[in-house]
């Protein structure tokens, strides 16, 4: 059962789907968004780039009926890359990062999808629209613009193209990982340093040594009971 129908302005279907995950609006006049890192939300920058793919993106959203989920993005993810980002180097970015953890936890659902995208014509990462003019339109023209009718059959080189993204995705998660691992290793060795501890040792002797800590905590005392009253 389509949760969108054909007959729908693509702005109100649009509107349907903030309004069921709480988007202000798609979040496009933000200027900070989030990503979902395991339990962590990291913010970024909301740069123009990554607005004008997260329009894009919402779109695909609901052409496709994907949830705005970890389970969604990583289908949607998988869509995307099968169909193609084009230029939009942001959305390569953000879709690999959602097509890593699907890969691990909705195989399944992130195969399908990615096969789903090897079928369609085109997408709108590739299609030059006016933003404007494409929400006013019907959403059953815009689902028709990119899909093939019928839609071609799978061959070789579709699965061929999930195994290399797969293997691409892998290499380069191990590459990042092993990235942040090495900064966390030297940033260790540095802070254990022997010259960065005479240095501390130095800093802490000309600023008086430990009646320096001790005026240092008072302080800290005095203004801590004085915001509590």
């Amino acid at each position: 059962m389509k949760i969108f129908d054909d007959d729908q302005l693509l702005k109100d279907a649009l509107k349907q789907f903030f309004a069921k995950y709480h988007f202000a609006d798609g979040g496009y006049e933000l200027k900070w968004f989030k990503i979902k890192v395991g339990f962590v939300y990291i913010p970024l920058p909301n740069i123009p780039s990554r607005v004008a793919v997260a329009k894009i993106h919402d779109i695909h959203h609901v052409l496709n009926e994907y949830e705005a989920t970890l389970k969604g993005e990583s289908e949607i993810a998988g869509w995307e890359i099968a169909s193609g980002c084009g230029t939009h180097f942001v959305a390569w970015f953000l879709n690999l990062g959602s097509f890593f953890y699907g890969l691990f936890f909705f195989p399944r659902a992130v195969f399908k999808a990615f096969m789903l995208g090897r079928q369609v014509r085109t997408n709108y990462y590739l299609t030059p629209f006016v933003y404007n003019e494409l929400l006013q339109q019907k959403l059953g023209n815009v689902r028709t613009a990119i899909k093939t009718n019928p839609p071609k059959p799978l061959s070789l080189s579709d699965y061929l193209s999930f195994i290399g993204y797969c293997l691409f995705t892998l290499a380069l998660a191990g590459v990042v990982f092993y990235g942040c691992w090495w900064i966390v290793i030297e940033l260790m060795s540095y802070l254990k340093s022997p010259s960065l501890q005479q240095g501390e040792n130095n800093c802490h002797n000309c600023f008086g040594g430990d009646s320096f800590d001790n005026t240092l905590y008072s302080l800290y005392n005095q203004l801590s009971e004085s915001c509590s009253k």
